[in-house]
């Protein structure tokens, strides 16, 4: 997925500045994509000079003027075009697996601590999507006055919630078999002779 097509999707719900799409972002797809405030206004400068947006200039009382963006009709082939394309294949890059691939060359205790943490965060991660997310696409599905949108919405929290509660799993696993590793040695090195 590229960053330009995420923001045409975002100012298909309203013409927005740079701030009101980074606020966007953190209100419904931050937690599987998500653009620093410098990549958006450097991604709406290319999106514009591709003609796939236009801006016009907001002057504020008190406030500095804004730039405020419009999906052009450029802009609404290629965002058609690219919701039509089938999905580039995932190139996963987890970084906690390339240290589980080599974990037996840390200690024990330290790997255990790295799966513990990596655990904790996704289980944060379910909370925040049932004590946040959750109630932000029901609120956003009457502001919008969506309902076929809000759809959509609940199965992109859906896959979130899949996969945290998978690792949230699987590092259970991993402690376990790790825990009683160590019972059947009765030791608490490494899995090899490192401590």
């Amino acid at each position: 997925m590229s960053l330009p097509h995420a923001l045409l999707g975002l100012i298909h719900y309203g013409p927005a500045a740079g701030y009101d799409l980074k606020a966007r972002f953190r209100e419904s797809i931050y937690f599987f994509w998500n653009a620093t405030l410098p990549q958006i206004y450097r991604t709406l400068g290319k999106m514009e000079a591709n003609g796939w947006v236009a801006s016009t200039v907001e002057h504020q009382d008190g406030k500095p003027s804004r730039k405020v963006y419009r999906v052009s009709e450029a802009g609404e082939k290629e965002f058609e075009r690219w919701l039509a394309e089938p999905p580039e294949a995932p190139a996963p890059r987890v970084p906690m697996l390339i240290k589980a691939f080599f974990g037996a060359r840390l200690p024990r205790s330290r790997f255990l601590e790295q799966i513990k943490k990596v655990r904790e965060y996704h289980a944060r991660l379910l909370g925040k999507y049932e004590k946040e997310i959750a109630p932000q696409i029901e609120e956003h599905s009457h502001r919008v006055g969506s309902g076929e949108d809000a759809n959509f919405w609940r199965l992109t929290l859906d896959y979130g919630r899949r996969h945290a509660q998978m690792t949230v799993d699987w590092c259970d696993a991993v402690l376990k078999g790790i825990n009683e590793a160590q019972k059947r040695e009765g030791q608490d090195g490494g899995f090899s002779s490192r401590s």
